[in-house]
Parts: structure tokens; sequence; C-alpha cells
């Protein structure tokens, strides 16, 4: 949840049931942010999840994976989620957690915020609507709506470089490409370059003095990489279970919006 609010609703009796209970999907822009933050790469923090509807595929044709905040298989936690004491978590990754987190408990009905039905911490009672920073929330989740249609145009770019291949991808690949999205062009914008490159070698081969072998001309360049939203703009939030505080590496499913 976002600013000093926490202290008067829900997340001030933060047992971090919703790190446990949800499933927090998150974008290229919150991965970035975690990475940076957090000083970690984001195989520590990450899982892919197959699904029939998900951003990235590995290879042409392939199954489709989402990618969301790993959980911790001993405590069932989110990787990030401090365990304080007996009933008692919080988020150790606080000051960079996904604006999903961020947001929590809060969306966005008809340009109003609102409080999510159903949340697992307490219940709608739990959230005092007049303590929140309820522009500070609209704005962040209209920047959240934003950022995950970035993040939608930005897979669909991987997925064509992907199709464009003839081998299967790392999941490493895919990591560089999400910290670094400039790495690779469209299919069309990587044919071009490597047209261009292999007509200045071309040309530099034209011209090699006799009695040379041309060392140090250009290669011509290979198949190389380096490197949804409802109605509160929160694609790819909450779905089932979640986690939140806890810094290095972990592993598990998903998780979810994150405690304070």
């Amino acid at each position: 949840m976002s600013g000093s609010a926490a202290a008067l609703a829900g997340c001030a009796s933060c047992k971090g049931r919703c790190c446990r209970e949800y499933t927090v999907n998150v974008t290229m822009d919150d991965v970035r942010g975690l990475a940076t933050g957090m000083a970690l790469h984001p195989r520590e923090f990450l899982a892919l999840q197959e699904k029939d509807d998900g951003d990235f595929r590995f290879r042409r044709d392939g199954p489709r994976y989402d990618i969301r905040l790993r959980h911790r298989p001993d405590t069932e936690g989110c990787v990030f989620l401090m365990e304080i004491a007996p009933g008692h978590a919080r988020c150790g990754a606080y000051a960079h957690r996904p604006r999903v987190c961020a947001n929590f408990p809060a969306s966005l009905s008809r340009n109003t915020v609102a409080i999510r039905d159903n949340t697992l911490c307490g219940d709608a009672d739990s959230w005092n609507l007049t303590a929140m920073d309820l522009p500070g929330l609209r704005a962040n989740i209209l920047r959240n709506r934003a950022a995950w249609t970035e993040h939608l145009r930005l897979a669909e770019r991987w997925n064509a470089h992907v199709d464009s291949s003839h081998r299967t991808r790392s999941h490493d690949e895919l990591y560089d490409f999400i910290l670094e999205p400039g790495t690779i062009g469209l299919p069309e914008e990587d044919a071009e370059a490597a047209e261009a490159e292999a007509g200045a070698r071309t040309a530099s081969d034209a011209h090699v003095p006799d009695g040379t072998d041309g060392a140090g001309a250009p290669d011509a360049g290979g198949d190389e990489v380096t490197g949804d939203a409802g109605d509160d703009g929160d694609a790819g939030g909450p779905e089932g279970a979640g986690s939140a505080p806890v810094a290095a590496g972990g592993s598990g499913g998903g998780t979810a919006p994150a405690s304070v």
C-alpha cells in the first residue's frame, strides 16, 4: 500500500497473508526497478509460469509464459517477504516494490479510487479511504496501466524476434532483454542491420591490398540476443496466491501485493 495511510488501515496489522496467497505478475519496468534497487539479477526473484495467454515465448510457436514474483517453498511467501516474528511479516523490497503492490488494495473504477472487493487483509471496513493519498494512488494506477501497455509492446517485440530465429531462446536471454530492451530490434530492423554490415564487409574486402588476408574486416554478424489490465489498471496484478518482502533468491510460483 502507498504512503503513511498504511498505518491507519489494514496493513497496520499485516501478517503477510496477501504476500503468501496472491500471485503478483510484474511488468518489465517493475523488474528493472527491483533489479536495480535490490542489486539482484531477475533470475533471483522471478518465476516463469506457462499460461495460454502469457506474454513471452522462447521458441517459434512455443508455449507462452508470464513473469511473476517467486514464492519461497519453505514459507510459501513472496521472495521479498521478511518474516519478523510468528504472525508478523513485512516487505523487504518496500521502496522498490512493484506498482501493483504499492497500489494495493486500491483500484480505479470509473476514474474513482476504490477498495478492491474481497481483499485478503480484512474487509472493506478495514480500509479508510479518507486517510489514503487518493490523488497519489490514482496517478500510480494510471502509471501502472501505461507500464503494462509498454510491457506488452516490448513482449511482442521479443516474440517477433523469437519467431524470426531458428533456435530456442534461454531464460537468461529474456532477462537480459527485460533489463535492456534496446538490445534487440524488430526482425526487419535486424535484417536491415545485417544487410548493411554485410555490405560494409564486402566493400572492405574489395579494398584489401595484395598479399594480405583481410584480417580485421568486420564480420557479418549473426543471430544474437543480448540482453493485463482490469478496471483498476493493475494488469497481471494479484491473481491467486501471494507474498511480500525478503531480499535474495528464492523459489516458487508467483506472489502478490506487498505489505508495509
